[in-house]
């Protein structure tokens, strides 16, 4: 008996596919783009109930009503071939930063960014090594801060600071990126892994402080470590990776060594700037190791805010954590006959677009156009 179901990654091994239509493409650009079936048939001209049809597999577009999908969705006709690598965006298990505010549209939605993201990773992995996925198994029932020490040694690390935390965590295999507010406002940071390539993706809200950006990053390492096989996203599961993040970017016994006998603000600011993490998580520290009480460390907390600036440390002044990887590959890729546009003809998207998605600036001027009297 023949299995039709599903499965996360797809990739056709016969050029006879060419051409048919791939109805999780469909989702996958819409959910992308936040665009409703009814505001997409709509524009597109056809009913809610034809775009339902095509996402299920129902029935395909004609070839006009396929040209003007494209274009309402900013992609090439031929994004919606069967036989390109898909990794299907409602089979992936991902780990999101906030449980609150984000509703399942906002979560597709990232989703669907980071399949793309990792359709990039993969396009370019025909033309450059990448390094492999480097992450320790952990033994089922292990603390965080078991699990923390098992990274720092799979990793060799010193037991001092881990000065460049991105660029660590890249040189071991996870493609790191930072998207704009705009795609995953409401998700803000998450990590996913899609065809054994760990993932994590993060926002400017979380990189314009750079000790919040490391703390985060450890964070979603900590998921891919201890969480791969959770469903379920809780506090529980939340707590857990900030302890993962602690006392991997802060380890017990280093910090027994260094914290102050007292809370010392001063003290934990020049502390903090040393180890990469913020005078608040240091206080939470000495909670931790007994250096201090709960309510000392409120108070603290409450002086802390009135004179700490969290914007006083962008991550631009920081090399060591700006994502590279994939630009890097890129820039590789097209020294040896594979630039950026022979990218996006793979991924049959724009340039541009590959160029967001590896994280480069457009600085260009915008020209505007003022009309006569």
């Amino acid at each position: 008996m023949r299995d039709d179901t599903p499965s996360l990654f797809d990739v056709s091994g016969s050029g006879q596919t060419h051409g048919r239509f791939e109805p999780a493409r469909l989702t996958q650009a819409r959910v992308r783009r936040s665009v409703t079936k009814t505001d997409l048939a709509a524009e597109v001209g056809v009913s809610a109930a034809a775009i339902g049809q095509y996402e299920a597999g129902v029935n395909s577009p004609r070839t006009d009503v396929l040209d003007r999908l494209a274009k309402a969705l900013d992609v090439r006709p031929g994004f919606f071939d069967v036989g390109r690598p898909l990794a299907r965006i409602d089979t992936v298990n991902a780990h999101f930063r906030s449980l609150r505010s984000a509703r399942v549209s906002d979560r597709q939605k990232a989703l669907a960014m980071a399949t793309l993201v990792w359709e990039l990773t993969f396009a370019l992995e025909r033309h450059v090594k990448l390094p492999e996925a480097d992450l320790p198994e952990v033994r089922p029932g292990s603390s965080p801060a078991e699990a923390a020490a098992l990274l720092r040694r799979h990793w060799d690390l010193p037991d001092g600071p881990i000065k460049h935390l991105v660029a660590t965590a890249e040189s071991h295999g996870i493609v790191v990126a930072v998207r704009p507010l705009a795609e995953i406002d409401a998700v803000d940071a998450f990590s996913v892994v899609i065809v054994d390539r760990p993932i994590v993706i993060t926002t400017p809200r979380r990189t314009e402080n750079v000790f919040r950006h490391r703390f985060s990053i450890a964070h979603e390492i900590g998921h891919l470590l201890l969480h791969s096989d959770f469903g379920e996203h809780s506090a529980a599961v939340e707590k857990e990776a900030d302890e993962f993040a602690a006392a991997f970017l802060t380890p017990a016994s280093s910090m027994d060594a260094a914290l102050p006998q007292r809370l010392d603000l001063a003290a934990l600011d020049r502390l903090g700037r040393k180890w990469g993490v913020s005078p608040t998580s240091l206080i939470r520290r000495m909670v931790e190791r007994g250096r201090t009480t709960e309510s000392s460390a409120r108070r603290a907390y409450q002086r802390l805010s009135a004179v700490y600036d969290s914007k006083a440390d962008p991550t631009s002044a920081y090399p060591g954590e700006v994502p590279k990887l994939l630009r890097k590959a890129a820039d590789l890729a097209g020294d040896h006959g594979a630039p950026v546009p022979v990218l996006a003809q793979s991924l049959k998207i724009s340039p541009a677009q590959v160029r967001d998605l590896l994280g480069e600036i457009d600085e260009r001027p915008v020209l505007r156009l003022v009309g006569g009297d």
